[in-house]
C-alpha cells in the first residue's frame, strides 16, 4: 500500500465510515484543517513517523500530527496557542481513526492522556494497536509504506 492509496481511501470513504463527521471533509470552514490532514498523508516521511510513534512509543497519531504541524496550525487558527474547539478536535481524531483502523487495519484503540495544554488544548487521544495474531499482517502494511510498495 502506498501513500496515494492511503490518501485516496480516506478521501473516498471518510464520510461513509464517519457520517457524524462528514462535514469535516465537506464544509468550507474545515477545509484548511482537512487539507492539512490530507497533506500529511502525502508526506511519506511524516506518515512513517506518525506510525512509528504510535507503534513503538504509544504516542497517539493526533499528538504527533499536531506537534509536527504546530506552526501551520498557528497560522490557520490565527492564534499563537493554536487552540482548537472540541468539535474540531473530534473531527481530527476521527480522521486519524479512519487512517489507522479502516485503511491500515489496526484492530484496537485505547484513549490515553496527552496533556497538550501549551498548544491545542488536547487532553486525550487514541493510540492504535492490534489484537494478538493480527499484528504481523498489519505491521507488514505499515512497513510496505516505508519501502514504498
Amino acid at each position: 500500500m502506498n501513500i496515494n492509496t492511503i490518501a485516496k481511501q480516506v478521501e473516498d470513504y471518510f464520510a461513509d465510515n464517519y457520517p457524524q463527521f462528514k462535514e469535516f471533509q465537506q464544509k468550507k470552514e474545515y477545509k484548511p484543517y482537512w487539507d492539512k490532514c490530507m497533506e500529511c498523508l502525502q508526506d511519506r516521511d511524516v506518515l512513517i513517523n506518525i506510525i512509528f510513534c504510535n507503534d513503538i512509543f504509544s504516542i497517539p497519531p493526533v499528538k504527533t500530527f499536531l506537534t509536527y504541524y504546530l506552526n501551520d496550525f498557528i497560522i490557520i487558527t490565527g492564534d499563537n496557542q493554536a487552540i482548537l474547539d472540541t468539535p474540531l478536535k473530534r473531527r481530527i481524531g476521527a480522521f486519524w481513526g479512519m487512517v489507522f483502523k479502516f485503511v491500515l487495519g489496526y484492530t484496537e484503540q485505547k484513549t490515553v492522556s496527552v496533556s497538550m495544554n501549551e498548544h491545542f488544548m488536547v487532553k486525550t487521544a487514541s493510540v492504535y494497536s492490534f489484537k494478538n495474531g493480527d499484528e504481523n499482517t498489519s505491521k507488514n502494511k505499515s512497513f510496505k509504506i516505508l519501502i514504498g510498495e
